[in-house]
């Protein structure tokens, strides 16, 4: 399956890992959520172009777009060759919205809680776990699609290793014969169940715009009022990393200046 629609980013690791890598750079299907990352010491332009020709091009082929934030190592003059030469279109989210890349920043927060979870107080060890997460990630149905980013990328199920353990009619009692049958109609069947899983994910997103307009509550300001400041990606000390302040100083407001908006 080639994938058209991509989102790229990379997040800092509070904790080095025992090879000494502290970043992971992710990308995400916006379809399927299948989730391709990585775990670095450095992430620059190289490994950015070399993540993407390794886990991308040579795998599902050239994505028609990718979105990413503002970082030197996406916007940078030899990745945009890169991208230029490949006709892969970037897209970047601003300074003032770093997250408008969402579905990276959904991706990035899955896989660190995974990665809490399964290692407990053994955080260094998180390089070497993180190819399993995925795996967990990928054989994990969605609430958007009704599917697996597995079986929506390759037309069938993965087998698991409970499968192996327990004995199940899917790993007993299949022939080589029978598996051929299965797998054609698999084939036969996989745009139709992407036809399906794109109407379920409309519908899924509409009961969440709902959902989430239900609860939003309007906040007025006034001239004089004291507020909280947000701190956005390049106002932040970048050593912070996950541990950066959400907010800078208390601030007060002073008169509108045209529209609306108040400094």
């Amino acid at each position: 399956m080639a994938i058209h629609e991509m989102g790229n980013g990379y997040s800092r690791e509070t904790t080095k890992s025992t090879r000494k890598k502290v970043f992971m750079l992710a990308m995400t299907d916006y379809f399927s959520e299948w989730i391709e990352t990585e775990a670095f010491v450095h992430v620059r332009e190289k490994e950015v172009i070399s993540f993407i020709e390794r886990n991308i091009l040579t795998r599902f082929g050239i994505p028609a777009e990718i979105t990413c934030d503002n970082g030197s190592q996406f916007i940078g003059k030899r990745t945009t060759n890169f991208c230029e030469a490949w006709g892969i279109k970037m897209i970047t989210s601003t300074p003032v919205h770093p997250k408008a890349n969402g579905q990276v920043e959904s991706s990035n927060k899955i896989i660190i809680n995974n990665l809490k979870k399964k290692l407990g107080f053994k955080k260094g060890k998180w390089a070497e776990e993180l190819p399993f997460v995925l795996w967990a990630n990928r054989t994990t149905t969605k609430n958007a699609t009704g599917q697996t980013p597995f079986s929506l990328v390759f037309g069938s199920e993965a087998v698991l290793p409970t499968e192996i353990i327990i004995s199940t009619t899917r790993t007993s009692l299949q022939t080589i014969e029978s598996n051929k049958e299965v797998l054609s109609h698999d084939i036969d069947t996989i745009d139709e169940a992407r036809d399906i899983a794109k109407i379920r994910m409309a519908a899924y997103q509409q009961k969440i715009a709902k959902s989430y307009n239900k609860n939003i509550r309007i906040r007025r300001f006034k001239v004089g009022d004291l507020v909280l400041r947000k701190a956005f990606q390049n106002t932040t000390n970048p050593t912070d990393g996950k541990l950066a302040p959400k907010w800078e100083d208390v601030i007060k407001l002073i008169p509108k200046l045209e529209r609306g908006h108040i400094n």
